[in-house]
């Protein structure tokens, strides 16, 4: 771990990041994108969302 740790660099090379952001996406690019956000992000929230309606049906059903 130590290792590829320090492998990392340690300054950004702007110009890298540049031509990568001006690379046009592949084709099935934005389908894995969109589906990661979902799994990523609205998932977890919709899921804890759901608990705290559960703890609240819970709370206010007097169990």
């Amino acid at each position: 771990m130590r290792k590829a740790w320090k492998k990392i660099p340690k300054d950004v090379d702007y110009e890298k990041e540049k031509q990568l952001q001006q690379e046009p996406l592949e084709k099935g690019d934005l389908p894995a994108m969109l589906l990661a956000s979902i799994i990523t992000v609205f998932l977890p929230a919709f899921l804890i969302l759901l608990l705290l309606g559960g703890i609240c049906y819970l709370v206010f059903a007097g169990l």
